[in-house]
């Protein structure tokens, strides 16, 4: 009797092991504990979810460098608080990023590009709040890009006032322009609540990109 309940016990064992995915292989926030953080972080970890399911694949893996929000958010602080290097330019911060059916990236960073010539170049940018500007997305291969004035506090002199967050993602219908374009916004807003933009840029919903 006593070897039954055990054998019972035994298997009773194995099968939660299987439910639970207790085979010794780590799931995607134990593999890269950083980069799920700060995706979640920046996109919400409800729209992640759904990107996961979009990609989900037998190797599905963040291909993102291990950066937290805080670590982006220092940098692009001192970026615009330091005096500009002409030599160097501004980085480029690989924000999120997620491979498997198929690959999802983002990136954040002060524009190449000043204000005023944004203005001007209407072919490439066109306006789609106060001082919020959306590329055309055939210029930037289907990306939806964005930049948008952020003054920073302390920075006297900002060398550049435009913080860009350019989201990749597959084609539509896998994922749709809506939820591409939501994607971005969502960045936007995020970095601009990071950084604590004085002149408080207002990001909309609707871009003004869909086709």
């Amino acid at each position: 009797m006593r070897s039954l309940i055990r054998i019972s016990w035994c298997g009773a064992i194995a099968a939660l092991a299987l439910s639970t995915g207790c085979s010794g292989e780590q799931s995607l926030s134990e593999k890269y504990p950083t980069q799920w953080k700060t995706c979640n972080a920046l996109f919400g970890a409800k729209n992640m979810e759904s990107l996961r399911g979009i990609l989900d694949s037998g190797d599905l893996k963040f291909s993102n460098s291990a950066l937290s929000v805080d670590h982006i958010k220092k940098e692009l602080t001192q970026e615009a608080i330091e005096p500009y290097n002409k030599s160097r330019g501004f980085e480029e911060y690989d924000a999120c990023g997620l491979s498997g059916n198929g690959r999802f990236s983002a990136m954040a960073g002060w524009a190449a590009d000043p204000l005023q010539a944004v203005q001007t170049n209407t072919e490439r940018w066109h306006r789609a709040a106060t001082d919020v500007y959306v590329a055309d997305t055939a210029s930037v291969g289907g990306d939806v890009d964005l930049v948008f004035r952020c003054d920073i506090k302390g920075a006297s002199g900002q060398a550049q006032v435009l913080l860009e967050a350019r989201v990749s993602a597959p084609d539509a219908p896998r994922v749709s322009e809506a939820f591409h374009q939501q994607l971005a916004v969502q960045l936007a807003r995020t970095l601009r609540d990071e950084l604590a933009c004085t002149n408080e840029p207002s990001i909309p919903d609707d871009l003004g990109i869909s086709g």
